[in-house]
C-alpha cells in the first residue's frame, strides 16, 4: 500500500470529512461496507460542493468510477479529501480520495478514489448558474 505525503495532500486537496469505522459500518466479511463509504463520500463532497458553489440547492448528478483500492477496517480513521477538476455553468466536478490515517499521524494510505459531479438548482428544481465565492 503506497503512502501519501500529508503536506502535498494539504496543498492540492480540501479536507472534507473524517469518520471512524465502527461495527455498524461493516459488511458480512468484516470490512467497511462499500455502500456506507459511498454515503460518506456523497455527504462529504456535497458539503464541499455547497461551499464552493455558494448554495445548498444542489444535487448529485453523477458518481464516476468508484475504485476501492483497499478495504477499510474496524477502527480505521477514514478521511475524505477532494479537489475541483471541473467548473461548469451549472455543475461542479470533484475528485475525491478516501484515506486511512495510521496511528502515526503522518501515515496516510488511500483506500478509495472517485469523481463526483454536482449541479446547482433554482427554486423550481431546474439547473441554475452558480458563481464561485471569492
Amino acid at each position: 500500500m503506497e503512502s501519501i505525503d500529508p503536506e502535498q495532500l494539504e496543498k492540492d486537496f480540501i479536507f472534507a470529512n473524517r469518520r471512524l469505522v465502527m461495527y455498524q459500518d461493516l459488511n458480512a466479511a468484516g470490512r467497511l461496507f462499500g455502500g456506507e463509504l459511498m454515503r460518506w463520500l456523497d455527504e462529504a463532497t456535497g458539503q464541499v460542493a455547497s461551499r464552493i458553489m455558494g448554495t445548498k440547492d444542489l444535487v448529485t448528478k453523477k458518481f464516476g468510477e468508484v475504485v476501492f483500492d483497499y478495504p477499510g477496517r474496524l477502527g480505521d480513521s477514514v478521511e475524505i479529501w477532494c479537489r475541483t477538476f471541473h467548473e461548469g455553468t451549472t455543475s461542479l466536478g470533484l475528485e475525491a480520495r478516501v484515506l486511512v490515517r495510521g496511528v502515526k499521524p503522518e501515515t496516510l494510505h488511500q483506500i478509495c478514489h472517485c469523481t463526483v459531479v454536482y449541479v446547482a438548482l433554482d427554486a423550481t428544481g431546474r439547473p441554475a448558474a452558480w458563481r464561485k465565492e471569492d
